[in-house]
């Protein structure tokens, strides 16, 4: 069976992206399909500006036209997120799919427009032809599944969630009892929406009160020193930033890090909470998205509240003085993760989509 699925870069030193890592996992991992990768969207040094973005759009929409003439008897994979800037460009696309009658499983990664009812006329007129071109759509949680069926009304949805590699983690064993410190870490796209203000806030009370921790960063700046040298400066040797990790040195890190922060104004199912988990980092995160159908609170995690600083403190502090605690939320968050996500049972499902 041949599979045109998109994503942007596959390769994290040029793109540091969930849906990447998921369409990743997926070429890896599924043997009885053909896929044939189509890589849209920026890279992340590429021009934000809005002549750069028409141009690459332009060039996106010409060259996928021409992939899918010459694989006519392809599936479509279609990943996008429920945001503005990705809905317009990819409506474009995938009606290009649906004028040459080929059949396009929409595979949806979060976005504010999961849960933001109120949405513009425009985009809720796009997403409803996009939702009728789509044979079926994937979702990563049953919160939006439902969400999804009422308002548009669609009944063609499957709650699929993101899955991982778990072969390095599952031999893992996490042990804090000799650590003087609990190391901190935030793993992704360092930009305004994921809460890195209030992690900087965070971290600076609990310095003035003498929480000892280490503040651990890796990912990709989406604006070039905007954050860095400022955690650098406050925090001295108290913070790293990795820079952007993949394999081996990913693999340090997660063994290394204790906590795992995101303070995330939205998401869909971060695949960096997954990976972070399966280690028995213990996940302080915002409860958005569907973040909440694997994190349960002060059962294998913590939630905090949105553009919230104090929650996060709390939070922090409560780990950092009470091992036991912590011990009994890293083994859970661990078992969370190794019982409900088989990579064997996602791929089975994906094909019978594809079938």
């Amino acid at each position: 069976m041949k599979v045109i699925i998109n994503s942007p870069s596959l390769n994290p030193k040029v793109n540091v992206s969930g849906i990447s890592a998921v369409t990743g996992f997926i070429i890896s991992n599924n043997k009885e399909v053909d896929y044939i990768h189509f890589e849209v969207g920026r890279k992340d040094a590429e021009s934000q500006g809005a002549f750069a973005r028409i141009t690459r759009i332009l060039r996106n929409k010409r060259e996928w036209e021409q992939l899918l003439r010459k694989n006519r008897d392809a599936v479509i994979h279609y990943n996008m997120p429920l945001m503005k800037a990705a809905v317009i460009r990819d409506y474009m696309l995938i009606k290009v799919a649906q004028n040459l009658n080929m059949p396009i499983v929409l595979h949806i990664h979060g976005g504010n427009y999961i849960k933001e009812r109120n949405r513009p006329w425009y985009i809720h007129k796009l997403l409803k032809n996009i939702f009728s071109w789509s044979k079926h759509i994937v979702v990563l949680g049953d919160e939006e599944k439902q969400i999804l069926e009422e308002d548009f009304k669609i009944s063609n949805i499957v709650t699929l969630p993101n899955c991982i590699d778990l072969s390095v983690a599952k031999s893992f064993k996490r042990d804090i009892e000799n650590k003087k410190e609990l190391d901190i870490l935030y793993l992704g796209r360092i930009e305004y929406n994921k809460g890195i203000d209030y992690i900087f806030e965070a971290c600076k009370a609990l310095k003035e009160k003498g929480v000892k921790f280490h503040l651990n960063f890796a990912g990709k700046e989406e604006t070039e020193g905007e954050y860095i040298p400022r955690f650098t400066k406050t925090f001295g040797d108290n913070f790293t930033y990795h820079g952007i990790v993949s394999g081996d040195k990913k693999n340090d890190i997660l063994k290394k890090c204790d906590i795992f922060l995101l303070p995330s104004f939205y998401e869909g199912l971060p695949i960096s909470l997954l990976e972070t988990m399966s280690f028995g980092q213990v996940p302080v995160v915002t409860a958005v998205g569907s973040i909440p159908t694997i994190v349960k609170e002060h059962k294998n995690g913590i939630f905090i509240d949105i553009k919230d600083t104090e929650s996060i403190v709390k939070a922090i502090y409560k780990l950092t003085t009470d091992k036991a605690l912590y011990s009994a939320l890293s083994i859970k968050a661990k078992e969370t993760i190794l019982e409900k996500f088989d990579d064997k049972e996602y791929i089975k499902l994906l094909n019978k989509l594809y079938n």
